[in-house]
């Protein structure tokens, strides 16, 4: 065998190795530590919905939970400046002071910016078709920020993911979320449940669903 070969092996963990590693999470409290568990601080996770599913306001309220312990950078790909993002920022709350930054920038530029020194450590990219990106682009992005956590979103066909890109993103997504009527829909590797959910506007939702209170007559 080449020492080439013998350099780029990686190394071998026996199980107490795996089970003693101790793991730098998300530190999620209630709803949220229910439905997405203690999320590692790197990889990926998807976003994916319709049109007016709630999908950009719920972009923005998990960037502002998120913001409580890093900071988070929205790459606008699609719409920035644009209304529509201003009105999804007072949706979600969003404040000054809040640790979130705004940009709309193509994807060359953007990994500059997040190679410099002290830049966030989650980013949240919006959305997988405007990068242009294909597979190789995205393997080669992901190995440029091992250990930043990647926020990817994506239109919807259906219930999935629209493009081949998306679902590829899909499959290698430690988190996935499908955003419908007003709700979130959690897959998480983090959670002890698998799944859950998460109302994006909690009465919208309720209509949506056919599950409407006597508060909402």
């Amino acid at each position: 065998m080449s020492k080439k070969a013998d350099i780029e092996l990686s190394r071998a963990l026996s199980v107490d190795n795996v089970l003693s590693y101790k793991f730098t999470g998300l530190p999620f409290e209630g709803e949220m530590r229910d439905v997405f568990g203690t999320p590692e601080r790197a990889g990926s996770w998807i976003i994916w919905g319709h049109s007016g599913s709630g999908k950009t306001t719920f972009n923005m309220q998990l960037a502002r939970y998120i913001s409580q312990f890093e900071k988070v950078i929205y790459n606008s790909l699609e719409e920035w400046p644009s209304a529509s993002i201003a009105s999804a920022y007072k949706r979600a709350g969003l404040k000054q002071g809040d640790k979130l930054i705004m940009v709309g920038e193509p994807m060359d530029l953007f990994a500059i910016r997040m190679q410099r020194k002290r830049s966030p450590n989650v980013m949240i990219i919006d959305s997988v078709k405007y990068t242009k990106f294909r597979w190789s682009d995205y393997e080669k992005f992901c190995k440029l920020f091992p250990n930043k956590l990647k926020i990817w979103v994506a239109h919807a066909k259906g219930k999935e993911p629209k493009g081949g890109l998306a679902v590829d993103i899909q499959f290698d997504s430690h988190v996935k979320i499908y955003t419908e009527g007003y709700r979130a829909f959690i897959t998480s590797r983090f959670s002890d449940n698998g799944s859950g959910h998460l109302d994006i506007w909690p009465a919208g939702a309720r209509k949506y669903w056919g599950e409407l209170e006597e508060t909402d007559l």
